[in-house]
């Protein structure tokens, strides 16, 4: 009777730990500067001054960017559930989708802050308006970023178990920054 050769080694997860601890320091920075953008606003109403003009920013735009990344959460869930049945056709629609729907709330921002008319030097609304928008803006670039090197690594190698965990990375990215975009729809477009 001959045995069976050993197994392996299992292989670290070095990738899926490194976003779950950039996730987790992105979260908690964005956290933190909401609070902070929370705290001037009370402070600026309790002395009885007003802190954006009514009717400065709509809710409309808003709205639809919180569905646009909701809609780009389930699409990049599909292609982590596709990478793991190697399903390569709806992998790469899934992913392609998921870019698009960043594209359209980049396109967005860019309505909002033309509609505003706010500058950046106009008050300390303004430009806490503009850091944390700013910041949110800049966390989905690089969720979007995160998203083309996954469609990059898909195209250039092979799709399915062996990118699973990448795939689920920055989806796990993308994810966390729908929270923390969730946080500013709330806490500066509901509340003003």
């Amino acid at each position: 009777m001959q045995a069976l050769p050993l197994a392996g080694p299992s292989r670290i997860r070095s990738g899926m730990v490194g976003t779950l601890f950039a996730t987790g320091a992105a979260v908690v920075a964005f956290c933190a500067l909401v609070a902070i953008y929370v705290q001037l606003r009370q402070s600026t109403l309790a002395d009885g001054e007003v802190w954006l003009a009514s009717g400065t920013i709509e809710m409309g735009p808003a709205g639809m960017m919180m569905a646009t990344l909701l809609l780009g959460s389930i699409t990049a869930q599909w292609a982590v559930q596709a990478s793991k049945t190697h399903d390569r056709p709806h992998g790469f629609i899934a992913l392609g989708l998921t870019l698009v729907f960043g594209a359209a709330v980049l396109n967005q921002f860019w309505f909002v802050y033309q509609n505003t008319g706010l500058a950046i030097d106009d008050s300390t609304a303004a430009l806490m308006f503009f850091v944390v928008t700013g910041s949110f803006i800049a966390m989905l670039i690089g969720a979007m970023a995160v998203m083309l090197v996954t469609t990059l690594r898909a195209l250039l190698g092979t799709f399915g178990r062996e990118l699973a965990h990448t795939t689920q990375a920055s989806a796990l990215f993308w994810h966390a920054m729908v929270i923390c975009y969730f946080l500013i729809w709330y806490g500066v477009f509901i509340t003003k």
